[in-house]
């Protein structure tokens, strides 16, 4: 049994806190960047409690590591080293009172015998689409520390209860942690084991997860884990705290819902309909969990391990051959008989249904088009490179698509926000430029804001590249999303629209008429190489083994016998799309007659 001093030790207490400083330096440069080209910058530090707590930026550079290596961040290094070597050598500093002042209070509050409880969570909002928004929360820097080492407390205590087919929200295991990466290398394992063999794929997409968890059923989930794990009494203090501290009805639609419908004329989506088949009032029940909130991972793990139990029953009782995966509350479930797969997915609905969590009502592909793409959740239908009724040659799990041959690819619509991004940066930083340098030029140079652009439009995509060499992705980029693509075939179509898309942005912003200065003097550091070439490149990030040569006609026939089957296909879903546009005709003509029938 892990024990909640364990965790809240000084050491990770301060390790917490070195990763928010970061956070907030890495923001501030971020907010800094066309003050810095414009030549404006302020100096002074915002006097937040962070700041109060850690040396000054000039302080924790000097510790800066000489070599970067790849995946190492430099300055959460730096700062991590600057805060046990100043806070010995000089312990009269104020930075130093003020932390240990800090992390006494934590742990008094944490592991102390004075009843518990979280201040309730500010609410922030993201576009989703069009005018629907989702609710993000934010807690103060006391209450998102506990959280977090809480957080990493029960998935310690915790993780070996859950099943092997969840993979998020895990602790490390064999050295590594479980992502959907891992889940995708195994998907990709079993078509290669039996790369002729079709499969029946299943998918169930929860409606709102966290807006919609029953905090009853969270509750009980949690404490049947904590009675196995023989956990403390304060962890079910915390826990509940967790849970007293936000509702969806409340928090949301009751205090952010109307500030949204001011500002942004937006909403938040609910789906009410359905919970009112599972609640007698949702409007005053206690329901969601804070979307942002560290624990919210584990209570999803928690309550969807029900699910998952449900699902390795059903298919022992069965005794079918039966792939399970599942990251957060996305699923996937795959079987070579259909049967089996119609079976152990209403089994898991059924389990949705026990838990009071709502679900889209799942879809069948009758005849694979755009509109398959649409269906949140998708009935049982085959997974085959044979054109038939019902048959589908991709599918889709966490951001990828896997073609029935193993070819993969990003998710178009990852792609597209991803390209809407790099639009929409160019944009603002365009206008922010225009608009510093109306009346006198800015302090950069042309060839200097140039080149700053380009870095960080290479920096948001591929992240910082050193060498030449083609390691895979590094961390913290899009790229970095998309691990499972390197060293596997897939199709290179999208990664080169967005080189191309870049490129071409980087072209815009240079032919943008802004009145620039005569430059920033340097430094004297060193001059950073110009991020040009495949190195820097999204495709440049994997090495696509074979992919080109798989990406004409996917469903071509492999014999005479498919050929018939595919003509025949062809003929009869023509024949059915001809008799409907005859009957929408008919219909059509029909209705307008009788309006004028009855308006005259």
């Amino acid at each position: 049994m892990p024990l909640l001093t364990h965790y809240f030790t000084e050491d990770r207490i301060i390790t917490h806190l070195c990763k928010e400083r970061v956070k907030l330096a890495e923001s501030r440069n971020d907010r800094q960047y066309i003050e810095r080209l414009v030549g404006n910058i302020s100096e002074n530090e915002p006097d937040q409690l962070l700041y109060q707590m850690m040396p000054s930026r000039r302080q924790w550079a000097a510790f800066r590591p000489r070599h970067r290596r790849a995946g190492q961040n430099p300055d959460l290094l730096a700062l991590n080293n600057a805060v046990r070597v100043l806070r010995h050598q000089s312990p009269t500093q104020p930075w130093v009172g003020e932390l240990h002042q800090f992390i006494a209070a934590i742990q008094a509050r944490v592991l102390g015998q004075q009843p518990f409880e979280f201040i309730p969570p500010i609410i922030n909002w993201q576009v989703k689409e069009g005018h629907e928004y989702r609710a993000l929360c934010r807690f103060n820097l006391a209450d998102n520390l506990i959280l977090c080492l809480f957080a990493q407390y029960l998935r310690d205590a915790f993780d070996a209860r859950y099943s092997d087919s969840s993979y998020a929200f895990r602790a490390r295991r064999a050295g590594q942690t479980p992502t959907h990466h891992h889940a995708i290398n195994e998907i990709l394992d079993l078509k290669h084991n039996a790369p002729n063999r079709d499969l029946f794929v299943a998918e169930c997409d929860i409606r709102g997860f966290f807006d919609t968890v029953d905090h009853g059923v969270a509750l009980a989930s949690y404490r049947e884990a904590a009675h196995d794990a023989d956990l403390e009494i304060r962890a079910d203090q915390i826990f509940r705290a967790y849970l007293n501290c936000y509702s969806f009805p409340v928090n949301v639609l009751g205090e952010a819902g109307p500030r949204l419908h001011r500002e942004k004329q937006g909403h938040f989506p609910w789906p009410l309909e359905s919970l009112y088949k599972r609640h007698a009032d949702p409007m005053t029940a206690r329901i969601g969990v804070p979307q942002g909130g560290a624990i919210s991972g584990v209570i999803a793990n928690l309550i969807l391990d029900a699910a998952d139990k449900c699902v390795e029953e059903k298919r022992d009782r069965l005794k079918a051959e039966i792939h399970y995966y599942r990251y957060c509350d996305d699923m996937i479930l795959l079987s070579p008989s259909k049967r089996h797969c119609e079976l152990v997915f209403g089994a898991y609905r059924e389990a949705l249904d026990n838990l009071k969590l709502p679900y889209h009502e799942p879809k069948q592909t009758h005849i694979y088009g755009a509109r398959h793409w649409e269906h949140k959740s998708k009935a049982p239908y085959r997974w085959t490179g044979k054109q038939w009724f019902g048959s589908v040659p991709w599918i889709q799990f966490v951001g990828y698509q896997i073609r029935y041959d193993g070819l993969m690819r990003p998710r178009p619509k990852t792609v597209k926000k991803e390209v809407n991004k790099l639009l929409m940066k160019t944009g603002q930083i365009k206008f922010q430029l225009l608009r510093a340098g109306f009346n006198h030029p800015i302090l950069a140079s042309n060839g200097q804001a140039i080149a700053s652009f380009r870095h960080k439009l290479v920096a948001q995509g591929v992240g910082r590249i050193k060498g030449s060499e083609m390691s895979g992705p590094r961390p913290m980029c899009w790229a970095s999303g998309f691990k499972a693509l390197h060293n596997k075939r897939f199709v290179a179509r999208s990664l080169q629209l967005l080189d191309k898309t870049r490129l071409k942005q980087i072209g815009r912003f240079a032919n943008c008429k802004i009145w620039y200065g005569l430059g920033r003097t340097s430094r004297g550091g060193r001059s950073r190489r110009n991020p040009v070439g495949y190195a820097f490149s999204y495709h440049g990030q994997f090495t696509n083994n074979g992919g080109q040569s798989l990406i004409q006609n996917p469903w071509r026939p492999h014999n005479l016998k498919d050929t018939v089957k595919q003509i025949t296909y062809l003929l009869l879903t023509g024949t059915i799309i001809m008799r409907l546009v005859k009957v929408l005709r008919v219909s059509e003509h029909l209705t307008s007659v009788w309006r004028f029938i009855v308006s005259g």
